[in-house]
């Protein structure tokens, strides 16, 4: 007797780095490697872009529940995984209480959280980039995933020039705003 097995645990995802598919930079056998993989990069990217690491979770996770519903639909998970994160996030701000309680590990010790503590240089850069506009630091968020230019334009139904315009007036704010802050000297 042939054993039943979910279209969720049998497909095999091809999760290009780059959306137009030129180079494939994740290969997992199922929804829940790509969990693994991606939930940490997820959650920080959901911090990068504003998030307390709380709301990053929760909206990570709503994401991922939503992955499985539209598993068979999904053609470019990483990107799409940000996308619909970001949504749950926006949709969230301002819903919720802070939690005082820690969240729980996931069997396994996966807890997303963990995976967000900065060290104090990356906590300044944080900072500022709570500092730029909103448009600025989805791009920048973007950007430190490892998406092109070309790839944020198409994920944010934007123009290339203007993702590269806002990354690069990003770039300088954080410049400026961290030379200021050392004085100009490295420390």
């Amino acid at each position: 007797m042939a054993e039943s097995v979910s279209p969720v645990a049998r497909k095999t995802v091809q999760a290009p780095l780059h959306i137009d598919g030129a180079s494939p930079a994740l290969t997992t056998s199922s929804l829940e490697d790509l969990y693994r993989v991606e939930m940490p990069q997820l959650t920080r990217f959901l911090v990068r872009v504003g998030a307390t690491p709380y709301e990053a979770a929760d909206a990570a996770h709503e994401a991922f529940t939503v992955a499985i519903e539209k598993w068979d639909s999904i053609r470019y998970p990483r990107a799409w995984l940000r996308k619909v994160a970001h949504r749950c996030y926006l949709r969230q701000t301002g819903q919720r209480d802070t939690p005082h309680d820690p969240l729980p590990d996931r069997p396994g010790g996966t807890c997303p959280i963990a995976h967000v503590t900065l060290k104090e240089g990356n906590q300044r850069v944080l900072n500022v980039l709570a500092q730029l506009p909103p448009l600025q630091r989805h791009v920048m968020a973007w950007a430190q995933d490892g998406f092109t230019d070309r790839e944020i334009a198409q994920a944010l139904d934007m123009r290339e020039a203007a993702v590269r315009k806002n990354r690069n007036r990003a770039r300088l704010r954080l410049q400026q705003t961290l030379v200021e802050e050392t004085g100009g000297h490295d420390e």
